[in-house]
């Protein structure tokens, strides 16, 4: 069954303190993830927010960050869009958009 899935996109700069305190303002455990970030190395992460039903994946090349978050998905869905991240050669708005269609939607 195909779905439109709200996929909401952010990113900043990691030498802009103010794009960097709205980036992060959202994530739970933000502390945790703004000290991986401050190491200015390649980063490939998620979490998951199991109250909220979202799933958050979160990219850095070490000068900008970027989060795709998804809403409503379930942790085994998050797993799955997980997977399909994998696979991606570039992370913009328009690969991962397709990423999650083809985890969570069979037909697309």
């Amino acid at each position: 069954m195909d779905r439109d899935r709200e996929i909401i996109a952010t990113n900043a700069s990691l030498e802009d303190a103010a794009q960097m305190a709205q980036f992060l303002a959202p994530v739970p455990n933000a502390d945790s993830l703004q000290a991986l970030l401050l190491q200015r190395k390649v980063v490939s992460t998620r979490t998951y927010d199991d109250e909220e039903m979202i799933a958050r994946f979160v990219r850095s090349d070490g000068k900008m960050v970027a989060c795709y978050t998804v809403k409503d998905v379930t942790i085994d869905e998050g797993e799955m869009i997980a997977a399909q991240c994998e696979l991606l050669d570039a992370w913009n708005l328009e690969s991962f958009s397709r990423a999650v269609h083809i985890a969570l939607d069979p037909e697309f």
